[in-house]
């Protein structure tokens, strides 16, 4: 019949989680920006790293609103991605 054999070793290891995320933002013009300086159109990665990707993600958000006036945006959220890996 069906000779169920145990998994492998191999199969039974689990990736272990990111420990660091960043954001990512699009730039729509040329921005300055006080400690990253010039930035200018483009992907771009963001300087600090968070332990979760909620906590990452909600932090974006409320960048996003501060910089961003009402009814225009300068910048856009991209997505938060485990260190290591980037957005282009």
């Amino acid at each position: 019949m069906l000779d169920v054999k145990p998994p492998t070793p191999a199969l039974q290891a689990k990736a272990t989680p990111a420990k660091c995320w960043r954001n990512y933002y699009r730039v729509y013009r040329v921005l300055h920006l006080g400690r990253l300086g010039t930035v200018f159109p483009g992907i771009h990665g963001g300087p600090s790293v968070f332990p979760s990707q909620n906590l990452a993600e909600s932090y974006a958000l409320g960048f996003l609103q501060m910089l961003n006036p009402p009814g225009r945006f300068y910048m856009d959220h991209l997505a938060a991605f485990p260190e290591g890996e980037a957005a282009n």
